[in-house]
């Protein structure tokens, strides 16, 4: 078995992240001692070392570590010594030392991997959006250029590769790409009553002052008897098609005040909620805008969609991905939810937690591993054509890329795709990327 033998210092923090990289990514068993020693030494079944070098929680002289002055301000990126893909060190540097039964590794893979997984950089940092969310572009991946790689699963695969070298190689679990498909339904539908499409169609004329899309609403939708927004039934036949689980989360009960709101207990929602549900596919929770700091709205939305779906509502994302670590998941766990998808930047595609495997998160103020699981969102419709501008084929490239990462190391692609962004004068052209990209 392996023996990892480290200083007692933020025990708990290192012994997560120890099972998110040796147990949950390789599927190693190990057990820890503690030393008086600097840095990690990995003592491998055949005798042979790999020593991490500690750049970051052997340094700490105070209690904690959630200080601004230990927020990185920069990151290199080298090649890896082993096959020559790129490493980022967030903590630590590139150097490596090679012996006969040692290797001695530079790169603080350890505190590296911490800061990316708990995200407790965006707790530190005060810097906020309108939406009260912290900005993706202040983010160390975004600024150092590498938020469009899993860098924790490339450390994984950094120790793996060390491991190889001192003639050990365990079998390692088989890891298998999963495309996974998820709808927030914000809007179940466009047009309510017969007024709604007076009002789409008016507002193309008379507020955007645009011919082009009032024709299209009146050659394409507005004398038709399906909504717009309602693509549901072809999306179900696109995901099974395509052998894939689909993910709707819904809005819970609210005032009508509230932003995106529409009546849950409409004939319409109800039986949307249990076709999806009778096809094997996932009802989960989309907490509203309102429910972002407040606990007891939170539970309330939450309690309304469960006594209204004929399956268990125990995953979902926050509306408008309205997050702040580690609160957001603190309540998520409280409420008995399994899996949070809310972690990806609207302003930029990527690995907001350097991986694309779900994994229990970990609460830095508490100090604990809950049980709930962040599954990462990796890209959504708006971000690609909102937010980075993009045309339909470079988003499609951009996505092939993003794909590419998460295939090689055995992944699981989250991609938000909203069932108004479809059938609109705007997202028309859009509508080839989705079904290219799951298609393939």
């Amino acid at each position: 078995m392996l023996l990892i033998t480290t200083n007692d210092r933020f025990l708990l923090e290192k012994e997560y992240t120890f099972h998110i990289l040796l147990h949950q990514l390789l599927g190693l068993e190990y057990r820890i001692a503690y030393t008086e020693e600097k840095n990690y030494r990995l003592r491998l079944p055949n005798g042979g070392e790999i020593v991490v070098e500690d750049h970051f929680f052997s340094n700490q002289k105070h209690g904690d570590f959630l200080r601004m002055e230990n927020l990185p301000t920069d990151a290199a990126t080298f090649y890896s010594p082993f096959d020559h893909c790129p490493l980022t060190s967030i903590f630590g540097y590139n150097h490596f030392v090679f012996n006969e039964k040692e290797i001695t590794c530079g790169l603080d893979i350890f505190a590296s991997a911490f800061f990316m997984l708990t995200r407790w950089e965006e707790s530190v940092a005060k810097e906020r959006d309108q939406h009260g969310r912290f900005p993706g572009n202040k983010s160390l991946a975004f600024k150092a250029g590498f938020l469009d790689r899993p860098v924790v699963n490339e450390y994984a695969e950094l120790l793996w590769q060390m491991f190889a070298r001192l003639g050990w190689e365990p079998p390692r679990p088989p890891l298998q790409y999963k495309l996974s498909m998820t709808c927030d339904v914000d809007h179940p539908l466009l047009w309510w009553s017969a007024s709604d499409r007076l009002k789409t169609l008016g507002g193309s004329i008379f507020k955007r002052g645009d011919l082009r899309e009032a024709n299209f609403w009146l050659q394409h939708h507005f004398f038709q008897k399906q909504d717009p927004y309602d693509v549901f039934d072809e999306w179900l036949d696109l995901f099974e098609k395509n052998d894939l689980a689909g993910h709707f989360n819904f809005l819970g009960k609210r005032p009508p005040t509230s932003d995106c709101w529409y009546p849950l207990e409409h004939p319409f929602v109800k039986k949307l909620i249990e076709k999806i549900a009778g096809h094997g596919h996932i009802v989960g929770f989309h907490p509203s805008y309102e429910a972002f700091e407040n606990q007891s709205v939170f539970e309330k939305e939450l309690a309304s969609l469960r006594a209204l779906s004929p399956t268990p509502i125990v995953t979902g994302r926050q509306h408008y991905l309205r997050f702040e670590a580690p609160h957001t998941w603190q309540v998520w766990e409280e409420t008995g939810m399994e899996w949070d998808s809310s972690l990806g930047y609207p302003e930029a595609e990527g690995f907001r937690c350097g991986i694309c495997q779900d994994f229990p998160v970990f609460n830095f103020l508490t100090r604990k591993m809950l049980h709930l699981r962040e599954k990462p969102l990796i890209a959504m419709d708006v971000t690609l054509a909102i937010y980075r501008q993009y045309t339909p084929e470079t988003a499609f490239e951009k996505l092939q890329n993003l794909r590419r990462e998460v295939e090689r190391h055995g992944g699981e692609f989250v991609l938000l795709w909203h069932n108004s962004s479809w059938n609109t004068y705007f997202w028309a052209e859009w509508r080839e990327v989705f079904r290219n990209f799951i298609s393939q």
